[in-house]
């Protein structure tokens, strides 16, 4: 158990190096945050609380930074969460559109949390499995072209072009279209594929003279439909971060991101105080961002339906800010997703 007066150097130490990413000494506590001890005191208590493990020692300096366990500590301990008033207004005018769809909704916030926190955002919609097939419309962008609409139940939305060559074309793609509302509303669209193989595919061949390309062309656009459900913001926002100037750190984050699918295991484990997860270093869920720290929140998108938002950083985030914003953003989320339902 820490003392009350390390407990005060410990803060300190790691709030500095937070804001200014360089190793914390002595003098730079006395100075800045007017500490009632003497110097060799100070060094004393931060020697204690390297041995006990909040703290390491650079090669570069005497001062010290927090190590993986302070950090743990410090978020755990010391941690408290607040949003000012201006926040909360950004926040609301945000969500004052309430004819949104979810897709935007969740993709806004997630921009908003990248530019409130300086930070990489990456949200996780619903589940597919949860998600179903309301209808598919046909839209005309031009005498040649038409736009495939396609919604399902949670308000997600996703658009495939088409080419009109003629009037038969255009004919066999409205046939195509209706088969697909008259059997295929109100099926998961996890499982829309496979009916498309199953069902749809012996009508379309029966039917339609090009139904291979209209077929493919809709399985196409329902394989991205159900993997589409991740969405980042702010990836460039780390790559500013002092953390990141070693190649080699830069190039595993770079991996990480391209590997979108890993990202799936972001999914909170809902166990912290603040109904937040914030996983430290090691406990990161993607193995190459074992440098980093995820903050973590889910939210309720239907009875069974859940989707996430959470901030990377590197180890050195403001955890005050970032667990506060990302708790009150998922709140957000959820609120105006229950009263959409609620007018339907």
């Amino acid at each position: 158990m820490l003392s009350a007066r390390q407990l005060l150097i410990f803060k300190c130490i790691v709030e500095e190096f937070i804001e200014t990413a360089e190793p914390v000494g002595s003098k730079t506590l006395m100075s800045k945050y007017d500490l009632p001890y003497s110097s060799a005191t100070i060094r004393n208590e931060m020697s204690q609380l390297e041995s006990m493990g909040f703290l390491e020692k650079t090669h570069t300096s005497s001062g010290r930074i927090p190590s993986t366990s302070g950090y743990r500590f410090y978020v755990d301990t010391l941690l408290q969460t607040n949003v000012d008033d201006q926040v909360k207004n950004q926040v609301a005018t945000m969500f004052d559109n309430t004819h949104r769809s979810l897709n935007e909704i969740i993709k806004e916030s997630c921009q908003m949390l990248s530019e409130l926190t300086h930070l990489t955002t990456v949200a996780l919609g619903p589940n597919s499995n949860y998600e179903h097939l309301q209808n598919i419309t046909l839209v005309p962008l031009s005498a040649h072209s038409v736009t495939a609409i396609i919604v399902t139940d949670k308000g997600h939305v996703e658009n495939r072009m088409f080419n009109i060559k003629n009037n038969a074309y255009m004919d066999d793609l409205t046939s195509c279209v209706n088969v697909m509302n008259e059997l295929l509303c109100g099926t998961p669209i996890n499982d829309v594929a496979r009916r498309l193989e199953v069902d749809v595919k012996p009508i379309l061949s029966a039917r339609i003279k090009e139904h291979e390309v209209l077929f493919n062309a809709f399985l196409e656009a329902f394989m991205k439909f159900a993997n589409s459900n991740i969405y980042f913001s702010g990836k460039e926002n780390l790559v500013y971060q002092p953390e990141y100037n070693d190649v080699n750190k830069l190039r595993k984050l770079v991996s990480a991101f391209e590997n979108s699918q890993s990202w799936n295991n972001l999914i909170p484990i809902e166990t912290d105080d603040h109904g937040v997860t914030v996983r430290i270093g090691s406990e990161s869920p993607i193995e190459e961002l074992n440098d980093v720290s995820v903050i973590s929140a889910s939210f309720k998108a239907g009875n069974q339906s859940k989707g996430s938002i959470s901030v990377i950083g590197p180890t050195r985030m403001p955890y005050e800010k970032v667990v506060s914003l990302v708790e009150y953003i998922s709140q957000s989320i959820e609120k105006v997703i229950s009263n959409q339902e609620d007018d339907e």
